[in-house]
This record gives C-alpha cells, structure tokens and sequence, in this order.
C-alpha cells in the first residue's frame, strides 16, 4: 500500500485490474479521523477550560461531546466531498468509471494527511505544554494560536502534505475516471489550488 507515496501511476495501474475493494479505503480514513479526534480533544480539553468556565459542567460536556463527535464525521465527510467534487468535475472531462472506484483511489491519497496529523499532533501537543491560554478572549486565543511556532509549523508540513495527495490524486483519477493527465490535473488542480490558496494566506497571516 506504501507504494501509492512513491509511485502513484504504477499503484494505480495495478489497482485498476483489481475488483472495488473499500476496506484499505475505510481503514486510511479511520485512522485519519482518529488522529484528527486526538489533536482536536487536545486543544478542546486545554481551551475549553477557560471559555467555557462559567458555564455548568453538563453543559460543559454536551458542547464538548458534539464538537468531538463533529470533527471525527469530518473525516468521512471530507473524503465523500473531495471523492464527489473530483468525479464531477472530471465527468465535463470524459471521464468514465465507477463513483465507488473514485471513492477507493481518492481513500489513498489522504495517507500523507494521516503523517501530517500525526506530526501535528506532536506539534499540538508541545503548544499546550508550552503557550499560555490564560485569557478568556477567543479571538485573542485564537491570535496567540495562530502565531505560536508549533502551529505555523504544523501548517507548513501541512501545505507540504496536501501537494503530496494532490500529487497521488492526479493519478488515481487517471485511472479511477480513465482521464488523460491533463484532464487529471484539471480535475484536481482547481479545488486543491482553492485549498491551497486559503492555506497560504492562513501562513501568511500567522508570519505577519
């Protein structure tokens, strides 16, 4: 399976001849949702604290329950509408195939997003050892986040990682939508451009 970070066309080419098969699909989104879970409860469980300190601890519970149980359905939601945007926009393209194939070969190309949570994870983790989140403002917490090296950091590797995927996704709709690689950079280039814009000005106004 490790062969799609270093030779996408050929894993692709191989997986092509292979019956529909989500279960690896299932498994990269799972752990990805997991790790997304953990970083998200760690900065919940440091921040929610002070935000949410005059507010009944039942209550307490309830807004931090939905928001975890939010971000862990962000993961399968997101592989749904990138797998969705990728097939619509190649069907102009004539692009031919299975939505459940785009959906499997699409699973693969999240695998460098589950190294950028788990580096983010270490990332985070040293924020809250080390960052002062003392006020109750949370815009200014917000602020102090956005500017502290861990996450400017983690943003970086993050705009790294999502080359990567894009990179692997450009192969998999070639396959998955039998698109030539022209199209395949179309499809996948204007919705992970738009991304990356929006993280680059992320970065920009945390170095700012």
């Amino acid at each position: 399976m490790l062969e799609v970070l270093t030779d996408p066309g050929g894993f692709f080419e191989k997986m092509i001849k292979e019956e529909i098969d989500l279960k690896r699909p299932y498994a990269i989104i799972g752990t990805l949702s997991l790790l997304i879970l953990i970083n998200a409860f760690i900065l919940m469980r440091e921040l929610m604290g002070n935000l949410l300190e005059d507010i009944p601890t039942i209550a307490q519970l309830i807004v931090i329950t939905f928001g975890l149980i939010a971000i862990m359905v962000s993961g399968m939601a997101g592989w749904l509408i990138i797998g969705g945007i990728f097939y619509a926009l190649s069907y102009p393209l004539a692009g031919k195939g299975y939505f459940t194939r785009v959906l499997e070969f699409v699973a693969y190309g999240f695998l460098p997003m589950v190294v950028s949570s788990a580096i983010s994870l270490v990332l985070i983790t040293c924020m809250c050892l080390f960052t002062d989140f003392s006020i109750n403002d949370p815009q200014a917490i917000e602020q102090a986040m956005l500017k502290t090296p861990y996450v400017i950091a983690a943003n970086a590797i993050s705009i790294i990682m999502v080359l990567w995927s894009a990179n692997i996704w450009v192969f998999a709709m070639v396959h998955s939508r039998d698109l030539n690689v022209q199209n395949a950079l179309i499809t996948v280039g204007i919705p992970i451009g738009l991304y990356l814009i929006y993280m680059l000005h992320i970065l920009y106004q945390a170095l700012g």
